[in-house]
């Protein structure tokens, strides 16, 4: 009888788990998609921002002595309003991906086997939206000391930043985070 109890017993932990696991799952899978689509917006704003920055570097050209000669005029005229129209669309973000880093930690509690795969892949769709947040809070800042070659550098790194290449890496990383999903589900 009390062999019977303990197999009972023993069944019904692994139940609590399972089910514990496929609601976790199921929440942080809502909020991962949740998140990219999201961000659309953001991306985009980044996308029509970059054309802006491109069409100043067009009209204004570097000399021996300045670089980005264009960008700097471009941050000057538009910085502001470029920086507050991206920062309306990361705004609606923002709840979401703290959700998403609040359920990546806590799947770090449950002992998930190969757990890594999902926290790297919710790292890199995070890396996302940072890239897009660091390049606005740049193109905002219209009093910075132009000539500094820290600035200089600076500003050589967010015009790196490309909306097609956010696009793709979140793509990919939607497919890690479904492949560790998937094969999560297969081990419950």
């Amino acid at each position: 009888m009390a062999i019977l109890a303990t197999i009972a017993l023993n069944t019904w932990r692994r139940q609590i788990k399972a089910q514990k696991h496929v609601e976790f799952f199921d929440e942080l899978t809502d909020i991962v998609h949740a998140f990219i689509l999201s961000m659309s917006g953001p991306v985009t704003a980044l996308k029509f921002a970059k054309i802006s920055v491109d069409s100043y570097s067009h009209v204004y050209k570097d000399s021996n002595n300045q670089k980005n000669v264009g960008v700097i005029e471009f941050i000057k005229k538009d910085g502001r309003d470029t920086r507050e129209s991206i920062q309306k669309q990361l705004e609606p973000v923002r709840p979401i991906l703290s959700k998403m880093k609040s359920l990546v930690a806590k799947g770090q509690i449950l002992g998930i086997k190969n757990y890594f795969n999902c926290h790297n892949a919710c790292d890199m769709l995070e890396w996302s939206f940072n890239q897009i947040e660091a390049f606005s809070s740049i193109i905002g800042s219209t009093n910075l000391y132009w000539e500094n070659p820290e600035v200089q550098k600076t500003l050589d790194k967010i015009l790196t930043v490309d909306s097609e290449q956010i696009f793709r890496n979140m793509a990919e990383q939607n497919s890690k985070y479904l492949l560790f999903a998937i094969q999560a589900y297969k081990a419950i």
